[in-house]
């Protein structure tokens, strides 16, 4: 394999390759004026405590309210995406911490505002929805009378919020361990004469879609023996952020941590529970695919080290950022032109923070706040996965965009189990675009017909598993079992035991949870693997021509309506077992193809 060049300092990638922060904050000076505002920004709000006797107080504090809110989040954008390119960066760090620290003594300088509006009658809660100087709020009211039962006392939310910073920091401790202080050896190939190379975060992925199998196999298990060396410093992070949620969930009296977590997306447990069910029901059909995988690659022992393989290798094709940007704007035609706008604007604008640097966070996002641009990191290598992955954070950016341009501030921050519906439709539709370029049976036909099942592959199957995973750490920290290093090896070990049915299981394996950073959001993986199912209906409908509209109206609709009612609305119902089964025979038919195409 070619020796990589070094991954360059922050200062030596091409300003036209980040992103511009600028439109937030132009200088550091201004951060800090804005920061300094903030005490002047709470004082209206501190001064209608014990003050909320109607429907014109309730909308003044709603109003004193969003202006805080808008200023702390603008300030806490700009000091997390300038942290994130340069997370061992001493300012960045300093300032991140300074925002965080002041986010939890603002939370705690307001945790009054819940408990006094809940000791209003539920009477006069429900006549303030049809008040017009609360019209923007409905949603938020009627929310706070379904939390009624999970509200503490004004002192006791004082407490829980004072000590939301010191609950946090195990999954803090985690971002800078993975993210700032863990470093890999080089790993070699199997060309004796060659040159280590260079193992971070960002390289892994390349490693494993290599040829060289020695390769492969070196970057596997090096990465996940060097997180395996951590293993009980990683238990321990998170099985206290476990705790938190344990702790949290006991505190506003849930049965369980899941059903606290789920509760907010008016998401029933059955729905997380039928996911699962469903994917161990199509576990032989993954089987099948795995099989096709050791027959393509000619190899007796299928290993994890062989899951990204390309099976058509030869057209693996190299994307450079601006093929990327050409393929999901040709992609996402179908959207029509106010969508095409968008996407136009985040490269013009630049948005989007590219390629990987020293210290920058790993993976990719999409991140803002209502007064900011959707803004993109991304850590592009020219992969056909690099391309896919920036059809998918547009997809969340994009989103945040015609909610932002849709909704008033009060109902423009959406659920993330619709977030990664918009996401995924994205890289459907680029799936899709790219199948139509080629003739079916053409060897790059092939490749991306193994694709899409290698994304049902990471999509559904893996996150699955993951939701299972966390389900279960959840629920043995809340029997009383210890989440020690050893219980969570054995427990990942038999989940990927179970999930990938004829796998030969490396002992590598028992430590991946360890740099999973999903684990600590909280029940959140289980979203990908369900939005996928329904980004797949309306991936269907949008090629067809007939669900666009729809489907955009749900992008527009933010945070209006509880989740699973938005979805249905756009003629996807999610609480109907019928949408994954449509899903799973999807992934059986593309298996099909894709072993009529190999043979």
């Amino acid at each position: 394999m070619t020796q990589p060049a070094p991954i360059p300092a922050r200062r030596d990638i091409p300003a036209d390759r980040t992103w511009d922060l600028a439109p937030l904050y132009a200088t550091d000076a201004a951060w800090e004026a804005d920061f300094a505002r903030l005490g002047d920004l709470l004082a209206p709000v501190l001064a209608l405590q014990g003050k909320l006797d109607g429907a014109p107080a309730v909308a003044a504090l709603f109003a004193a309210e969003e202006a805080l809110d808008r200023t702390l989040e603008k300030l806490y954008t700009y000091a997390h995406l300038s942290h994130d390119t340069d997370t061992a960066e001493p300012a960045a760090q300093a300032r991140e911490a300074r925002i965080r620290a002041r986010y939890a003594e603002l939370a705690a300088a307001c945790a009054w505002i819940t408990p006094e509006l809940l000791s209003h009658p539920a009477g006069d809660i429900a006549a303030w929805q049809d008040d017009p100087a609360l019209a923007p709020h409905r949603r938020r009211l009627e929310k706070l009378l379904r939390n009624k039962p999970h509200v503490l006392s004004g002192p006791e939310e004082t407490l829980l919020a004072r000590a939301s910073e010191v609950l946090s920091a195990s999954s803090e401790t985690y971002d800078i361990m993975a993210n700032a202080d863990l470093a890999f050896p080089d790993v070699a190939g199997s060309d004796p004469a060659a040159a280590p190379l260079p193992l971070t975060e960002g390289t892994y992925r390349t490693y494993l879609e290599s040829p060289d199998r020695t390769l492969r196999r070196n970057a596997f298990e090096t990465l996940l023996g060097t997180y395996g060396k951590w293993k009980n410093t990683f238990a321990s992070t998170l099985a206290h952020t476990v705790k938190e949620h344990v702790f949290e969930a006991a505190a506003r009296h849930y049965p369980t941590a899941r059903e606290a977590a789920l509760f907010d997306d008016q998401v029933p447990t059955a729905v997380y529970d039928a996911l699962i069910a469903s994917a161990r029901a199509a576990l032989p059909a993954f089987g099948r695919y795995l099989s096709l995988r050791a027959r393509a690659l000619h190899l007796d022992d299928l290993d994890f080290c062989d899951l990204y393989t390309p099976l058509v290798p030869a057209v693996s094709p190299t994307v450079p950022p601006d093929t990327a940007a050409g393929w999901v704007l040709d992609a996402t035609a179908p959207l029509g032109p106010d969508y095409a706008a968008i996407l136009k604007t985040a490269f013009a604008s630049r948005w989007i923070d590219w390629f990987e640097n020293t210290g920058k966070q790993s993976g990719a996002y999409s991140s803002g706040c209502y007064d900011s641009a959707p803004y993109l990191l991304l850590n592009h290598h020219d992969r056909l996965d690099d391309a896919f992955t920036l059809a998918h954070e547009l997809g969340h950016s994009a989103h945040t965009w015609l909610s932002n341009h849709s909704q008033p501030y009060a109902t423009a921050s959406y659920p993330i189990f619709i977030a990664e519906i918009a996401s995924t439709v994205n890289e459907l539709l680029l799936s899709h675009h790219l199948l139509a370029k080629e003739p079916a049976g053409s060897p790059l036909h092939t490749h991306l017909l193994a694709h899409l099942c290698d994304s049902f592959k990471g999509t559904v199957f893996r996150q699955t598993m993951f939701a299972e995973f966390e389900r279960d750490i959840h629920a043995a920290e809340e029997a009383g079992t210890p989440l020690t290093a050893d219980w969570l090896c054995t427990a990942y070990t038999d989940l990927n035991r179970a999930y990938y049915p004829g796998l030969e299981l490396s002992p590598a394996i028992a430590c991946e949870w360890c740099r999973i950073p999903h684990f600590y959001y909280d029940f959140y993986v289980y979203k990908y693997a369900t939005s996928f199912c329904a980004a797949l209906v309306f991936s269907r409908r949008i090629l067809a021509g007939t669900g666009t509209d729809a489907y955009l109206a749900l992008l527009r609709s933010g945070g209006s309506r509880p989740p699973l009612e938005a979805v249905a609305a756009a003629g996807v119902d999610l609480s109907s077992p019928a949408v994954f089964a449509e899903a799973f025979a999807e992934f059986s038919s593309l298996l099909d193809q894709l072993e009529a195409a190999l043979a």
